[in-house]
C-alpha cells in the first residue's frame, strides 16, 4: 500500500466509512499535478462523508499490481469505498472498467466514487 505523501486528511469520527483511492501515474507526469489531485480526491472523499485512509498508485502501464494490491486490502480492512479522479485511471477501455467495477463490487463489496469525467492525469 502507498501512502499518503502530504495530501491533507481531515479527521473525521472512527465510526465514519473508511475510503481508499485508487490512481493511475504515468511516469512523465510533473509531482505538482499528482499531489494536487491527491489533495482533490482527499477533499472529495471528505465532503462525501468519508475517512480517507490512503493511496493506491498504478506507475506501470498496463499494470494491475495496484489495483489487486487495492482489492486485497479492501477486503481485508472491511472498507467498502473507493475513490477515483475518473473511471479512466481505472482503465481507458469501458470494458475493462466495467470488468474492474464488477471485480470490486462482487469481490470487495466496494463502492467506486469518481470524482469527474475526465482528468489532467491519464
Amino acid at each position: 500500500m502507498s501512502d499518503t505523501g502530504s495530501a491533507a486528511v481531515i479527521d473525521r469520527p472512527a465510526t465514519a466509512p473508511r475510503a481508499y483511492g485508487y490512481m493511475r501515474v504515468p511516469s512523465d507526469v510533473p509531482d505538482d499535478k499528482v499531489r494536487k489531485l491527491e489533495n482533490q480526491v482527499v477533499a472529495y472523499a471528505e465532503n462525501c462523508g468519508l475517512r480517507f485512509v490512503g493511496f493506491f498508485f498504478e506507475f506501470h502501464c498496463g499494470s494491475r499490481e495496484a489495483f489487486d494490491d487495492l482489492v486485497a486490502e479492501l477486503v481485508r480492512a472491511d472498507v467498502h469505498h473507493v475513490v477515483v479522479p475518473s473511471l479512466r485511471h481505472l482503465a481507458h477501455n469501458r470494458l475493462l472498467q466495467e470488468r474492474m467495477l464488477d471485480h470490486l463490487t462482487f469481490t470487495a463489496r466496494a463502492q467506486v466514487l469518481a470524482m469527474r469525467l475526465k482528468t489532467a492525469i491519464e
